[in-house]
C-alpha cells in the first residue's frame, strides 16, 4: 500500500459565444483532443502528453472521463555527495517521465487528480495541458473544416479552480495578522449557477447579462478570517479567490511586516489517500475514496439536463 496526494477541483469548461457546457462536447472535442496525443511544449526542458484516456462508466450511470498526464523533462545532476570522497560537481542528465491520474465527473464537472511522486503533475499543470491540448485541436480541426466549407467547432475557454474547504483557508491563514484585500474573480461557468450558490448567481444575473467575458468582487480590510474561510470554502470553486495580507512576525530589511498574496493555488484541497494498486490501475480506487469527499455530491440541476441527454444518447 502506497500513500499519495490527491487534489480535488472544479473544472470549467465551456465552449464558443454561448458558453455551452463540456459535456456537450465531450464526442467531437473533449475525448478526441485528449485522445490525439498533443504534445504540449510547456518550455524548452518540459512537456505534457495525455496518455490512455477514455470515456468510462464506473458505477450504473456514473460516467468519468479518466485518464493519464505525464511530464515530460530531464533532470539535472550537477553535484553528487558520497561519504569517502564528499561533495563532487559532476554533469549529468536523465529523462524523466513522472505522470499523475485523473478522473472527471461529468454529471457536475469535478474532477480528482492524484500524484504519483513529488515532481508529476499537479492540478496548475492539468489545467495548462488541457487548455493547449483542447484549443490546439479545436484549432487544427478548423482548418480542415473550413477547408470543407463545414461547419467550424467553438473554440474553449478552461478554468481549473481547486476545492478549498475552511480548515484548509485557516491554516493558510495562521501567520497572517491583516488581509487588506479579498477578491473573488469570476469566469464562464458549466451551466452550474442554478445550483443555489450566491456566487453562480452573480455569473447568472450579472455577468452574463451585461456580456462581460470575466469579472470580479474586491473586499477591503475584511475583519474576520473565520469568516473570510467560511465564505471562500461556499465558493465550492465556482470562483477564484484571491487575499493581499500582511504577515504578523517576518520583517523586511526595511523593518517593515512582510506582505504577500495567497492565491488559489496555496489554499486547494489537499488529501493524502492510500492505495494497493499501482495508481495508473487505481481509478476504482479512486474513485471509491472520491465518495467520501462533499464537494464531488454537488449535483447542479441545469448541468443534470444535460447530464440526461449525454445518459439517453448511450441508451440509459
Amino acid at each position: 500500500m502506497e500513500t499519495k496526494q490527491m487534489y480535488v477541483a472544479d473544472l470549467n469548461v465551456v465552449f464558443g459565444k454561448k458558453e455551452e457546457p463540456l459535456i456537450k462536447h465531450i464526442d467531437d472535442i473533449v475525448l478526441p483532443a485528449l485522445q490525439s496525443r498533443r504534445y504540449i511544449e510547456s518550455s524548452e526542458r518540459v512537456g505534457y502528453i495525455f496518455e490512455n484516456v477514455q470515456l468510462n462508466e464506473i458505477e450504473e450511470s456514473e460516467y468519468i472521463i479518466q485518464g493519464i498526464l505525464i511530464k515530460d523533462t530531464v533532470l539535472d545532476i550537477m553535484s553528487e555527495y558520497s561519504s569517502d570522497r564528499g561533495l563532487e560537481k559532476t554533469n549529468k542528465h536523465f529523462k524523466s517521465s513522472p505522470y499523475s491520474v485523473f478522473l472527471i465527473y461529468l454529471r457536475n464537472h469535478r474532477m480528482l487528480l492524484v500524484k504519483n511522486q513529488a515532481g508529476s503533475p499537479d492540478i496548475r499543470s492539468f489545467g495548462v495541458a488541457l487548455r493547449e491540448t483542447v484549443k490546439g485541436y479545436v484549432a487544427q480541426q478548423n482548418i480542415e473544416l473550413r477547408f470543407a466549407d463545414a461547419k467550424l467547432l467553438p473554440m474553449p475557454k478552461i478554468h481549473i479552480a481547486g476545492i478549498k474547504t475552511a480548515q484548509n483557508v485557516k491554516e493558510a491563514l495562521k501567520d497572517v495578522e491583516k488581509i487588506s484585500q479579498l477578491t473573488f474573480k469570476f469566469y464562464p461557468l458549466n451551466s452550474e449557477w442554478d445550483y443555489g450558490s450566491v456566487f453562480g448567481q452573480i455569473d447568472r444575473t450579472i455577468r452574463k447579462e451585461i456580456g462581460s467575458k470575466k469579472g470580479k468582487m474586491v473586499f477591503t480590510s475584511p475583519k474576520s478570517k473565520d469568516g473570510v474561510a467560511e465564505i471562500i470554502e461556499s465558493t465550492e470553486g465556482l470562483v477564484q479567490s484571491e487575499m493581499k495580507v500582511t504577515y504578523k512576525s517576518d520583517l523586511s530589511i526595511s523593518g517593515t511586516k512582510k506582505r504577500g498574496t495567497i492565491r488559489d493555488n496555496e489554499i486547494s484541497d489537499v488529501m493524502n489517500i492510500d492505495l494497493v494498486n499501482e495508481l495508473d490501475e487505481a481509478y476504482l480506487e479512486i474513485y471509491e475514496n472520491g465518495k467520501d469527499i462533499k464537494a464531488l455530491e454537488v449535483q447542479p440541476q441545469n448541468n443534470l439536463m444535460y447530464y440526461r441527454e449525454f445518459l439517453e444518447k448511450r441508451g440509459k
